[in-house]
């Protein structure tokens, strides 16, 4: 409960009518000002509400209502003024009430049931309580296995980038532009037919909206094929990890072009980079 954990037997006990007449006043008063409490006080009437209804329907022993009448009659008796005649009245005929008539009115809640009543109550609390503590366990499982993910990407792309970089038959080829303004676009390729391909760039100036920049193998025979795309940041570098070509071939030059967004499958726009073994 928020707010006023101290109140929430008191709470329990009066929306099961077992609270004493001196507590009841002010605790009345603080659920009119405490939505928190007064939301408790709902939820633990309704509570004992589903409680009693959902007890199956019997039929009360002849005994049990031959004592309510004693005792009603009891009562009648004692609240007589004195010297008051005494006037006859035929027996009255009582309907046969349910068990389920009889738990849901105020004298069903006495000591003898508050036991299991609040039991039920408790039970209920703790297992809403361990399913949210269940539900953030999941999430947390779930938030960890993603970060471990990542983790594992960037561990095997680094892996891949150290095997390729120590491999003693990398091929190391460096791509210049002379037509830009001073500082000149330039680039290194580290390439290998099994380890793959890793392409560093920097000076790169942006590239117009829907435009981007087209990595491409320079075969000896044949047309150029796509290494990959890539986009620059503001500082204008920018870096590119391509797996080993579906092929395998030993390129004799790389060259780098601005394409539309998403690639061409062959060049089409101005080259930028260039550079051959």
């Amino acid at each position: 409960m928020s707010g006023h954990p101290q109140y929430a037997e008191d709470i329990d006990l009066l929306a099961l009518e077992m609270l004493g007449e001196e507590d009841c006043g002010p605790l009345r008063e603080h659920l009119e000002e405490c939505a928190a409490c007064r939301t408790r006080y709902d939820q633990a009437r309704a509570m004992g509400a589903m409680l009693a209804i959902a007890a199956p329907a019997v039929e009360p022993a002849a005994r049990v209502r031959q004592r309510l009448l004693a005792g009603l009659n009891a009562q009648r008796e004692s609240a007589r003024p004195a010297g008051e005649p005494v006037v006859e009245r035929a027996p009255a005929r009582v309907a046969p009430a349910s068990y389920r008539e009889l738990v849901v009115r105020p004298g069903f809640w006495h000591a003898a049931n508050l036991g299991w009543v609040v039991a039920t109550l408790v039970i209920l609390a703790v297992s809403g309580m361990l399913s949210e503590q269940y539900r953030r366990a999941e999430n947390e499982v779930r938030n960890l296995q993603a970060e471990l993910a990542v983790k594992q990407n960037e561990l095997d792309r680094t892996k891949a980038v150290v095997d390729l970089l120590h491999a003693s038959d990398t091929v190391r080829v460096k791509l210049m532009s002379g037509t830009a303004p001073w500082p000149w676009p330039e680039g290194k390729v580290y390439y290998h037919p099994k380890e793959g391909l890793l392409f560093m760039a920097s000076n790169m100036p942006p590239v117009e909206a829907g435009k981007v920049y087209q990595l491409w193998y320079v075969p000896e025979h044949g047309s150029p094929m796509s290494a990959g795309v890539f986009a620059p940041d503001v500082h204008g570098n920018a870096t590119l990890m391509s797996p080993p070509a579906t092929k395998t071939m030993m390129p004799k030059a790389f060259a780098v072009t601005i394409e539309r967004a998403g690639g061409s499958p062959e060049p089409t726009g101005p080259e930028v980079l260039s550079g051959a073994q």
